[in-house]
């Protein structure tokens, strides 16, 4: 459904994706207008609940098929079993060529402890804070020499 924003004159278009989703917002919450957002200035357009009807027949058996697929694809057969059917394996994860099971679980620990080691062992310590610069060398708690506008002074 293409549209044009009464805002900014952009031509943008609804998909049937987007017009679906519209029509089963606007029954189930009983609204006359939806609200199509401009994708360049942003603002929302109203349309009628009946222009909606019109641009998508047959909405309500699509929205019926929909529901079904959704429902059947909801309750898929239980991961755990067909992974024992296929190779007699729960676990998806495969192992690299060259590491066993124990050293697998060591390694992150490993690679952990060597981290600040290495480090240091380049001869690069910790590198010193910079000091802030102009305004931002300022502490916190002082204020400016010049009184803001529109206050009276003491």
């Amino acid at each position: 459904m293409q549209l044009r924003c009464t805002y900014c004159q952009t031509m943008f278009a609804l998909s049937r994706d987007e017009m679906l989703a519209a029509l089963e917002h606007l029954t189930a919450e009983k609204l006359k207008y939806y609200d199509a957002h401009c994708p360049k200035c942003r603002r929302a357009n109203r349309v009628e609940q009946f222009k909606l009807q019109m641009a998508y027949p047959n909405w309500k058996a699509d929205l019926k098929a929909m529901a079904k697929e959704t429902s059947t694809e909801a309750t898929p057969a239980r991961p755990a079993a067909a992974a024992k059917s296929a190779g007699g394996k729960t676990s998806a994860y495969k192992a690299p060529a060259g590491a066993s099971a124990g050293s697998q679980a060591k390694t992150p620990a490993k690679s952990s402890a060597k981290t600040p080691a290495t480090a240091s062992s380049k001869g690069k310590g910790p590198t010193p804070a910079k000091k802030p610069t102009g305004s931002a060398a300022k502490t916190p708690g002082t204020t400016s020499t010049k009184p803001k506008t529109g206050t009276k002074t003491k």
